[in-house]
């Protein structure tokens, strides 16, 4: 979890025009510039501000201006100045844009009423300068659920929005913030697929009962719905599988879900063969290290399971030192008219994560004193997820607790490096790991 100063603002007026912005309005600006915009046109911060020429050369203008612009939350310093002279007023505003990288990305999992372009505009009515990312615990993540919230009860949707970020995982390895409905919850009710070949009926079946009845998910993490319907083809070999065309009908709802029928277009592609996987090593798995632990090899048909099973370890190797951000890619080089292909593995380390804060809830007083002496991760030290899950799953070994299941969660902080560990256990409850 991370939160976020207030901006700072800084006004400046200039010395030549010190008289004039005390006086009574007798000044007026002629233009208005924003420095080091970022990604920011000028229309969109002037649109914000609300400073333009022709407004008074006064220290309220410069507030005023400056405040609307810190209030988007994007910006981490402002500073306001005048500059020129008395025949050509300049109101300079020097911004510090939060940086892109200490920002997560947004995802809309199930907003199955409003088309994306409801969503967009929905959003950028209450939040002009959003561009699809976010950082943690500020007003603006508070900003974009009710907007949403409002852009659902406007179509007669009494809906709780919520969200959740999601920490990076081998199949999608970036942090990921993801908004979603709770009440009602969209389900998939059924799946309708255009473009299904005879061959491919026994793999669709395996798609629909993989799908029917989970939560819809359209975002950007978590258990995707499209890549649930696409994962049967995928596993074999079917490597160009994709859906288009994807459009949702709706059924009656009941209390607590929305039934959702999908409807799309799937291209299956054919099947493809792997012709080799190619690694050079790193610090932290070397060559051979990587190929004996191989579970795809050349000859096989290049199945999407097996290939996360080969880089699994590798990615693992850096999750157990703290490296959060990891991304281990398999680029494909394909021959299409032999149906072949080959990887080259590469790895993104990213930055290592050390243990802010440890809590552990649901321990009587014998079992969290175990716990505290056992439990190897202590603060400060490098965030090791492999290790909290193979705890959780295995602490049956001591005796204080082996009645207790419990729950993980982690929350990072791009910006330090930090990750805070939240552990929940239960008497005789299913494990459940995040």
């Amino acid at each position: 979890m991370q939160s976020k100063k207030a901006p700072s603002l800084l006004l400046v007026l200039g010395v030549s025009f010190f008289a004039a912005v005390g006086s009574a309005q007798q000044y007026k600006i002629a233009q208005v510039v924003y420095e080091n915009p970022g990604s920011f046109s000028q229309p969109q911060l002037a649109a914000v501000s609300g400073v333009k020429p022709g407004d008074p050369a006064t220290a309220d203008t410069l507030q005023s201006g400056a405040q609307k612009l810190s209030d988007t939350g994007f910006f981490d310093d402002i500073g306001a100045e005048i500059r020129g002279n008395t025949g050509h007023i300049v109101a300079v505003f020097k911004l510090k844009p939060t940086p892109r990288s200490a920002m997560i990305p947004v995802g809309y999992e199930n907003f199955v009423w409003l088309t994306p372009q409801e969503i967009d505009a929905a959003i950028h009515a209450a939040m002009p300068l959003y561009f699809g990312a976010l950082q943690e615990n500020t007003v603006q993540v508070d900003q974009l659920a009710a907007a949403l919230q409002q852009a659902l009860a406007a179509k007669g949707i009494n809906a709780k929005v919520e969200h959740e970020t999601i920490e990076p995982t081998l199949e999608h390895p970036l942090r990921a913030m993801e908004f979603r409905v709770k009440v009602p919850r969209p389900v998939v009710a059924n799946i309708k697929l255009a473009g299904a070949t005879p061959e491919l009926v026994p793999l669709l079946q395996a798609s629909v009962n993989s799908t029917a009845h989970k939560p819809y998910n359209a975002g950007l993490a978590g258990n995707l719905t499209a890549e649930s319907i696409l994962t049967p083809l995928l596993d074999a070999g079917y490597i160009d599988a994709a859906l288009s065309s994807v459009t949702l009908d709706m059924a009656a709802p009941d209390a607590v879900a929305e039934p959702v029928v999908v409807n799309a277009t799937l291209a299956a592609g054919s099947v493809f063969h792997l012709t080799s996987i190619t690694f050079a090593g790193t610090p932290l798995m070397t060559t051979d290290a990587f190929a004996s632990s191989a579970k795809l090899h050349a000859g096989d048909v290049a199945s999407r399971k097996l290939l996360l099973e080969t880089l699994k370890p590798l990615d693992e190797a850096y999750r157990k030192q703290g490296y959060m951000d990891v991304i281990i890619k398999a680029d494909p080089a394909k021959d299409v008219a032999a149906h072949t292909v080959a990887y080259t593995v590469t790895v993104t380390p990213g930055e290592q994560y050390r243990l802010s804060k440890i809590t552990a809830e649901g321990l009587d007083p014998a079992a969290k004193a175990d716990f505290d002496k056992y439990f190897l991760l202590k603060e400060g030290d490098f965030y090791n997820p492999v290790y909290v899950t193979s705890f959780i799953k295995g602490n049956t070994a001591l005796k204080s607790l082996a009645t207790y299941t419990g729950t993980f969660r982690a929350y990072s902080d791009p910006n330090k490096h930090t990750t805070e560990l939240e552990l929940k256990f239960f008497a005789g409850a299913t494990v459940t790991v995040h």
